[in-house]
């Protein structure tokens, strides 16, 4: 017979599974539609920057100190920082969609959605879309969301804990 506490605990990471899958699509499918718009190139990189914070033409963000630090440090960069973005995001959605190094990976969706949060605040656009990927990013990582439906659960059976907890 099974408990409650067990179907409960069952439910709950068929739940994350469900939601560490569905970041890893929402991301997929974003990270084509970027590839599709040169986004992941250093003048689409700095282009996008740029309508971030235009008031009269873009999105109209807000936050001035972040935007220095993206005039400052990402802008000069922009072939390096796009071509990383690129693999990085690839990454992301590959490993969220199957489950590998789910912690990782989520952690990494985190600072990612926190970025783009960041990025929007203060604009025309929804931000609270952000704050709620953000969350389920988090959800995900807390949850241990790839040891259901995720190669996360055989490499926990067959080599335990990952180093730190911050694998998988």
């Amino acid at each position: 017979m099974t408990s409650i506490d067990s179907r409960n605990e069952r439910g709950a990471s068929i739940g994350l599974a469900l939601l560490r899958i569905t970041l890893g699509v929402i991301v997929l499918v974003t990270w084509k539609e970027n590839l599709d718009k040169d986004l992941y190139t250093g003048d689409g990189l700095a282009g996008l920057i740029n309508w971030l914070f235009d008031a009269e033409n873009g999105n109209g963000s807000s936050l001035s100190g972040y935007k220095s630090f993206l005039d400052s440090v990402v802008v000069p960069n922009a072939g390096l920082v796009a071509a990383f973005q690129l693999v990085v995001e690839l990454g992301i959605g590959i490993g969220l969609l199957v489950g590998f190094f789910t912690r990782f990976f989520s952690l990494a969706g985190a600072v990612f959605f926190l970025n783009l949060l960041l990025g929007y605040f203060g604009g025309s656009e929804w931000i609270w879309t952000y704050v709620l990927l953000l969350m389920a990013a988090l959800a995900v990582f807390l949850g241990y969301g790839g040891r259901r439906f995720g190669i996360d659960q055989w490499l926990s059976d067959t080599r335990g804990e990952s180093p730190f907890g911050l694998l998988w």
